[in-house]
């Protein structure tokens, strides 16, 4: 087979031209080489041998320029273009270069209370359900129904080596249960709950992709009022950073200790808006806000 080599500045323009010949994209970190079966005006362009290439898979943003943010949720990909672009060109070099990406949405923005975001479908096999797998974990995913953000999974195992087992432990708002299985990797016994029903659901159905060793009561609530008595719980995992803020005091009335997770500028605008004494950043969320966690004894 055949390949054209082109500089990455110029592989969009190439790229258009032969997308319906286009058998594979890959770089060897210099140049792309496009894999071809055509001879349309291939002359005009340097060809060598593909077999003779090392392949590397490139990066988006080489082939496609304002392309960089993306997660890949199973075998779904959600993009963030910075700004307009091509997307059924876009949808149709993604799935050439990497074969594990089934489905591709456009990410836009979080919104609402439940913090789901909003999608728009551009290619492959339209679909919102898949099993996600993080640090050996299997997570039951309906992207159009829950927040997924893969960046965090280290902090998500972190957090669940800190965390003493032999107390009563809330995830607050678990969501599709990210923390909440982490921490069944080594507790017997944990809460969760969430205002998202669908969340739950797919917790419940995450539960039974994995062989953990303990158990968890699954509880659908509204936030603001909690249903547990006073102090009901040694520790609180309170992961919402957008909305935080609005629910400490009735955090506090149940828990002796709240883990808090909370969008600030820097550890002073942390502090301020929830009390502490050490705010640690943990994820870029945008260009001015950061992701901080930090204890709080109530």
């Amino acid at each position: 087979m055949i390949c054209i080599k082109v500089e990455k500045n110029r592989a969009i323009d190439v790229i258009s031209n032969f997308i319906s010949d286009i058998f594979s994209i890959f770089t060897d970190g210099k140049y792309i080489y496009i894999e071809v079966n055509s001879n349309k005006k291939i002359e005009k362009y340097e060809v060598v041998d593909c077999s003779k290439i090392k392949k590397r898979t490139p990066r988006l943003s080489d082939l496609i320029p304002g392309v960089r943010s993306f997660y890949l949720i199973g075998d779904i990909l959600l993009i963030s273009p910075k700004k307009e672009v091509d997307t059924n060109l876009l949808s149709q070099i993604i799935l050439k270069i990497n074969p594990k990406v089934k489905t591709i949405f456009i990410r836009k923005k979080v919104e609402g209370e439940l913090r789901i975001n909003e999608l728009k479908f551009i290619g492959g096999e339209y679909k919102t359900t898949t099993i996600y797998r993080e640090n050996n974990i299997n997570f039951f995913i309906d992207i159009a129904k829950v927040y997924v953000n893969p960046s965090l999974a280290n902090e998500r195992l972190e957090l669940s080596k800190e965390i003493e087992c032999n107390k009563y432990i809330l995830d607050a708002f678990c969501g599709y249960g990210a923390f909440t299985l982490y921490l069944l990797l080594k507790c017997y016994y944990i809460v969760a709950g969430d205002l998202n029903i669908d969340g739950l659901y797919m917790l419940k159905k995450s539960l039974r992709l994995n062989k953990l060793r303990g158990y968890v009561d699954i509880v659908q609530y509204d936030a603001s009022f909690l249903p547990f008595r006073d102090k009901a719980f040694n520790v609180i995992v309170a992961d919402n950073p957008t909305m935080i803020v609005n629910f400490k005091e009735e955090l506090c009335r149940i828990g002796d200790e709240i883990i808090f997770y909370v969008l600030a500028k820097n550890e002073k605008e942390a502090k301020e808006k929830l009390g502490g004494d050490r705010w640690v950043p943990v994820n870029d969320y945008s260009k001015d806000l950061r992701i901080f966690k930090g204890k709080v004894r109530c």
